[in-house]
């Protein structure tokens, strides 16, 4: 038995592929949402890091890639497809390795407090600072940790899929092998009872048994 086990089918009162196909629809929105907001014109700032253009359509690529993939996933978890989640668990698997670079860059790349003077006569100056440390350390974690309990889910229905379409294939196998087994023995005694009238005839000296093979 490996280390890691799968979820259950139910967890609490929600089944498990109820929960898949949440988490399927919050990343289809994900992507919805970060190909709304790219920008090919201008580049942005977001906590003081200061996102390309490019790296914009990058980002807006890869989400678009996304929709179809999550699409996939979904039907996978509906009509219990393990290759369809297998896709998609790449995915998720492609999209936490960027978002973590993402904020890895936010937290180390962030702007330091700074004065802001007043552009108007009589006030006073005031003082901006960046995403602080802790809070895009905090906010990195909390990522890792929704992405990968994610993944965790995803893998355990493709698991429980798997260990279900195994358990069918057994249930559809042992009706075939039992009328299989039934046939051999039925052919078998058919043999017999046809060996033992040709060797009870040729003991009674029947004429026509004598053009017949004697039984051994």
């Amino acid at each position: 038995m490996g280390l890691l086990q799968p979820a259950p089918a139910v967890i609490g009162a929600v089944s498990l592929t109820a929960i898949v196909g949440l988490i399927v629809l919050v990343h289809f929105i994900f992507c919805i949402v970060v190909l709304g907001n790219v920008d090919s014109s201008k580049p942005v700032t977001v906590s003081g890091v200061q996102i390309s253009t490019m790296l914009q359509s990058a980002g807006g690529a890869f989400c678009l890639l996304g929709l179809p993939l999550t699409v996939h996933g979904g039907v996978g978890a509906i009509y219990r497809v393990p290759s369809h989640l297998n896709t998609y668990l790449l995915y998720q698997f492609l999209s936490l390795l960027a978002g973590a670079a993402f904020l890895i860059s936010v937290a180390v790349n962030q702007r330091p407090c700074h004065t802001r003077e007043s552009v108007v006569p009589g006030e006073l100056a005031t003082m901006v600072c960046g995403l602080p440390s802790g809070g895009a350390l905090v906010l990195l974690a909390i990522f890792l940790v929704v992405v990968c309990v994610a993944m965790y889910l995803v893998w355990s229905l493709t698991e429980n899929t798997k260990k279900r379409l195994e358990t069918d294939l057994f249930r559809y196998q042992e009706p075939l092998q039992l009328k299989a087994q039934m046939g051999e023995e039925a052919m078998a005694q058919a043999t017999k009872n046809a060996t033992g009238g040709v060797a009870a005839a040729h003991r009674m000296g029947v004429p026509g048994a004598l053009w017949s093979s004697a039984a051994m």
